[in-house]
C-alpha cells in the first residue's frame, strides 16, 4: 500500500477542512477516496468540490466500502464513541476528532474494540501536540530543564466568539447538542496539551459562568485550579467573550521558569541549581542586593512560527506512517480518555461546588449533565 484510501464522516467545518487538504495533495500518505454526510445537499458540493470521490449518506455504508481503508471522524461530540467503534469493527483505521466523547461512561465499549482490534490504528486527532512550540516545551520538561515542577497557570482566552457563531446550528452550544460550552469545544485542545504537558491531576476545583456574556446555556467562562500528587498545582482559565485575547503559559520549576506567548515564543530561565538550596545560602543583605537581578540565572528566547494548518497536516501525516511504516502516534485514541477525564471533573466541581477527585463519579456526572439536558 503505497497511499492510505480516507474517507470523511461528516462535512462540516473540520471535516470540509480536512477533505480539502487531503483531497489538494497535501497530506503525505492520504488519498480522499470516500465522503459521507447525512446532509443530502452535500452530495452536489462534493461532486463540485472533490470529483470522483464517493459520497455516502449514511457512513455505514461508506464503512462498506472496499475503497476506504481508514476514515476521519468529523461528527457531532455524541456520536464519537459509537461511530468510532464501527469503524473499527468493519476493520478501518480511525482517526477521531476531539472530544474523544462527552463522559468517560461513552466510551468503555469502544476502548474494548480497540483492545482487540490492535492491529487497527487509533488516533485522536489532536493537533496541537503537533505544534512546533508544544513540542518544544515537552521536550524541555521531560529533559528537566527547569527541575521539578512547581506551578503552572495557563491562560488561554483567544476563543473570541460573536453571538452569531452560537446562533448557525441549534444545537451548538447546548447541552444536548455539545455536552458543553467553551471547555468540551473550544480548549479541550488544551486540555489535552495539561494532561501531556503536566500528567493527570490528583483532584481539582473549578468555578464556571454559563451563558453570562452570550445567550447561551453551556460555559462561556472557565477557571479551574489542578492539584497534583506531588504537592504541585496549577491554574487553568478560559472564556469566548474577551475580544483581545490573551494566550500566556508559565511554568515554574524549582531550577527557572519557562513563558509561553501566544503559542510561539518561549523566554527559559534557569539557574545552575535549585532555587531551595540556593536560597538556604543567601543572606537577608545578599538577597536584597541580588533580587531579580538577571547576572543570577541564564535566559534563552525561542520562536517558533509555523503555517496555521502545518500541526494538522503533521497529525494527518503521522496518521497514515502509523498505518504505512508503524510509526508511533503522536496522539493515541486511548489518551482522548485523559482530557475527557479532567473536562469531567471541572464540570462536576463546579455543579457540586466542591472539590473533586480523579477519575470523578462517573455516575453522578451523569446525573448532573442529565438534569442539564432535560
Amino acid at each position: 500500500m503505497e497511499k492510505v484510501r480516507a474517507g470523511i464522516i461528516g462535512l462540516g467545518v473540520q471535516g470540509k477542512k480536512y477533505a480539502s487538504m487531503i483531497f489538494e495533495q497535501k497530506v503525505n500518505g492520504l488519498e480522499l477516496t470516500a465522503i459521507s454526510s447525512r446532509s443530502e445537499s452535500k452530495k452536489e458540493l462534493v461532486e463540485q468540490e472533490y470529483p470522483g470521490v464517493l459520497f455516502f449518506e449514511n457512513y455505514q455504508d461508506l464503512l462498506q466500502s472496499a475503497q476506504v481503508d481508514a476514515v476521519i471522524i468529523c461528527v457531532p461530540h455524541y456520536q464519537h464513541p459509537e461511530t468510532a467503534e464501527d469503524a473499527l469493527k468493519h476493520e478501518k483505521h480511525v482517526l477521531v476528532e476531539k472530544p474523544i466523547a462527552v463522559d468517560v461512561s461513552q466510551v468503555e465499549s469502544l476502548l474494548k474494540t480497540a483492545k482487540d482490534r490492535d492491529h487497527l490504528t487509533f488516533a485522536m486527532l489532536f493537533n496541537q501536540r503537533a505544534n512546533k512550540v508544544h513540542q518544544r516545551i515537552k521536550e524541555l520538561l521531560d529533559n528537566k530543564a527547569i527541575g521539578e515542577i512547581r506551578n503552572w497557570n495557563w491562560t488561554v482566552s483567544t476563543h473570541w466568539r460573536t453571538q452569531a457563531y452560537f446562533n448557525q446550528n441549534e444545537w451548538r452550544a447546548t447541552w444536548k447538542g455539545e455536552g458543553g460550552g467553551v471547555l468540551i469545544n473550544q480548549a479541550s485542545h488544551q486540555i489535552d496539551l495539561i494532561q501531556w504537558l503536566f500528567g493527570m491531576p490528583d483532584k481539582l476545583y473549578a468555578n464556571l459562568k454559563y451563558g453570562s456574556k452570550r445567550e447561551i446555556e453551556v460555559d462561556d467562562d472557565v477557571t479551574a485550579f489542578f492539584r497534583y500528587e506531588n504537592g504541585s498545582s496549577g491554574t487553568f482559565q478560559t472564556r469566548t467573550h474577551d475580544y483581545f485575547g490573551e494566550d500566556q503559559l508559565e511554568i515554574l520549576g524549582d531550577k527557572g521558569k519557562i513563558i509561553v506567548t501566544d503559542s510561539e515564543k518561549i523566554v527559559i530561565k534557569t539557574f545552575d541549581q535549585p532555587e531551595q538550596e540556593w536560597s538556604s545560602s543567601l543572606s537577608l543583605e545578599e538577597m536584597n542586593a541580588i533580587h531579580n537581578n538577571p547576572d543570577q540565572y541564564t535566559v534563552a528566547r525561542e520562536e517558533y512560527r509555523e503555517e496555521k494548518n502545518a500541526p494538522y497536516i503533521s497529525i494527518l501525516e503521522n496518521f497514515a506512517s502509523s498505518i504505512l511504516t508503524g510509526k508511533g502516534l503522536i496522539a493515541t485514541g486511548i489518551s482522548g480518555v485523559n482530557s475527557m477525564e479532567i473536562i469531567n471533573a471541572i464540570y462536576l466541581s463546579d455543579w457540586l461546588s466542591q472539590e473533586v477527585s480523579l477519575p470523578a463519579d462517573q455516575q453522578k456526572f451523569k446525573e448532573e449533565l442529565g438534569k442539564r439536558q432535560a
